[in-house]
């Protein structure tokens, strides 16, 4: 073969490479790019609660500062005494909020009964992290037994939410892939990836607990409801016919 008819193959194979390139080229430019569908999900989880909060508060009042502050003191470390004597780990008693106020007696005003709230004002409130929770009632008791001057409020939740999240969390994707692959049905096209997904939630609000009315010495009990852990999805996913 001599090097003219060789030349002339070569420039035809590689005139064959280049047209089939350019083909190749034109159909991924002319690919339309994936549709996007987005869809949301919602998962729930609900769990009975394995421990309680009880808010409780102290507050004193005095002609001087001192002595509010001093009778607050010396009221809320026999509380505490107290939850320990229960089995509360002073670590789970922690100050929520401490304010001192002064309203002044009117000028000219006599004297009055303390309850008329003249002088300095000691308020601190206070959370008990009951782990036990049957415990709950009777840490509510003791708190007021103690000096607390109210109970604002006892909550229920989870020690740990990480697996019912996780769980919530699978239930919610799922429900958003099955609402994605109803619609990319529907328009003839198939899922065949994820683009984003934004995630929201966690544990719900705790159950509202119901006081039951104690007589004279059987100590509170509260009802309570299982937890609910919510999570949810937007996720947008890519589709192709």
């Amino acid at each position: 073969m001599d090097s003219f008819r060789l030349r002339a193959i070569t420039k035809r194979a590689f005139i064959c490479l280049l047209a089939a390139f350019a083909a190749a080229t034109a159909g991924a430019a002319a690919a339309p790019d994936p549709t996007e569908i987005t869809a949301s999900g919602t998962g729930s989880v609900s769990l009975p609660p394995d421990m309680a909060i009880v808010e409780a508060a102290v507050e004193t009042n005095s002609a001087d500062a001192n002595g509010a502050i001093a009778q607050n003191n010396v009221t809320y470390a026999r509380i505490v005494s107290a939850l320990e004597r229960l089995g509360i780990a002073r670590a789970d008693v922690s100050l929520s909020y401490y304010n001192v106020s002064y309203n002044p007696r009117p000028s000219g005003t006599p004297p009055t009964p303390a309850s008329d709230r003249y002088g300095y004002t000691v308020s601190r409130n206070f959370s008990v992290k009951v782990r036990a929770i049957r415990d709950a009632g009777r840490v509510s008791d003791a708190c007021i037994a103690a000096g607390a001057t109210a109970i604002n409020g006892v909550s229920f939740g989870l020690s740990n939410t990480s697996a019912a999240r996780g769980q919530a969390t699978a239930k919610a994707v799922a429900e958003a892939r099955t609402n994605a692959e109803t619609v990319a049905a529907a328009a003839g096209l198939r899922i065949v990836a994820i683009k984003s997904i934004e995630l929201s939630g966690g544990p719900g609000p705790g159950p509202v607990p119901l006081m039951r009315a104690a007589t004279a010495n059987p100590p509170t009990q509260f009802d309570q409801s299982n937890v609910n852990v919510s999570v949810s999805v937007s996720i947008v996913f890519l589709a192709e016919p």
